[in-house]
């Protein structure tokens, strides 16, 4: 998607930087229905629907006080436990009544919040007809490629009158993505090390076969994908060991499963990667790959595929990340959770990678 914008040129300074304290002028751009969106000033009364919409919001504008409701699944998933609750701990306290069942807005409870904007999902008319009908204002988002979210946040720079903050983040992660396909370049393909990527361990096995996350990267290859666009697969044991990965990852939302329950069934001793104990929680920076500081997924999956050489002073990066794009200074507890240092301690080479 190509965002068309009208500014004023104050606010055309403003986009890029210069003159960034400058009053607020007014835009207009496409969102991703390409529907025009005209903004005299930035909203001073936001609803998000969309679940990781507050996140990315609160990441750009720099504060809460501008949210004034939210889908109670953005509470229930990132603000009741977990590092966001510690670093931008306000967003527990915003009120979270906008959605009724999944992405379905409640549109009395949305107009006792008196909104000016919107920001819900693209992928159903009917649940943003029930707010325009009613004379609301709505900034629709798309899903789920990698440039529709980086869309995000140039949709929230436009939308905040602080574009800047918006590119200085995306600048940062083009920057530690063209710094590890520096470090990486001379890893063959033939050397990729395969992995899977699974969040439910049962009867049945659940394996995450085509996200919109291309960890090609990072040198390794996912044994799931297909190009089938099908995000999860369930599988048997008999594909799992069929499969027998290098490296099994399990996704930070996966939060009843540790590699420990790798570890400890016995019918599973014989896989590659358990057997190796190559079995590792991913960090809490890939809670959802709409947030800002997503592409530290890809160095850290580059580290535990093929060693510390992939990514030198990753710790620092991750540091450096979370202060540039949420203003915290993690401290070396939250570090260690942020990393899942505790989950990951029986697995090998974590701590020596990551310490």
């Amino acid at each position: 998607m190509t965002i068309r914008l009208s500014i004023t040129p104050v606010a055309a300074c403003r986009s890029t930087g210069i003159f960034a304290t400058a009053a607020f002028a007014p835009v207009t751009f496409l969102d991703h229905r390409d529907q025009v969106v005209e903004l005299d000033a930035p909203p001073e009364r936001l609803v998000t629907i969309v679940r990781s919409a507050p996140i990315i919001y609160r990441a750009i504008d720099e504060t809460s006080e501008n949210i004034a409701g939210m889908n109670k699944d953005s509470l229930d998933r990132y603000f009741t436990t977990g590092i966001y609750t510690e670093i931008i701990p306000e967003m527990s306290d915003v009120i979270a009544t906008a959605a009724r069942e999944g992405f379905a807005p409640n549109v009395e409870a949305i107009l006792e919040m008196n909104p000016d904007l919107i920001i819900q999902w693209t992928h159903d008319p009917e649940i943003i007809e029930p707010l325009e009908r009613v004379g609301l204002k709505v900034l629709g988002w798309s899903c789920c490629t990698e440039q529709q979210r980086r869309d995000y946040l140039t949709l929230t720079g436009y939308t905040t009158g602080k574009i800047h903050r918006a590119q200085s983040i995306l600048n940062l992660q083009d920057a530690t993505a063209d710094a590890l396909k520096d470090s990486m370049a001379g890893v063959e393909k033939s050397d990729f090390v395969s992995l899977l990527l699974i969040d439910q361990l049962g009867d049945q096995i659940r394996v995450i076969a085509n996200s919109s996350q291309d960890f090609t990267a990072s040198g390794v290859v996912n044994l799931a994908a297909d190009g089938s666009g099908e995000w999860w697969k369930t599988v048997d044991l008999e594909q799992l060991f069929l499969w027998n990965p290098d490296v099994i990852l399990i996704p930070p939302y996966a939060t009843e499963l540790a590699p420990q329950a790798f570890y400890d069934n016995p019918v599973l001793a014989s896989l590659q990667a358990v057997s190796a104990k190559r079995v590792y929680k991913m960090p809490a920076f890939g809670r959802t790959p709409d947030a800002p500081e997503i592409y530290l997924t890809s160095p850290w999956v580059a580290l535990v595929a093929h060693g510390a050489g992939a990514a030198p002073g990753f710790n620092t990066d991750i540091v450096d990340g979370y202060k540039a794009i949420y203003g915290a200074t993690l401290t070396p507890a939250q570090l260690d959770s942020v990393l899942e240092m505790e989950q990951n301690s029986g697995s090998d080479g974590y701590a020596e990678t990551f310490q």
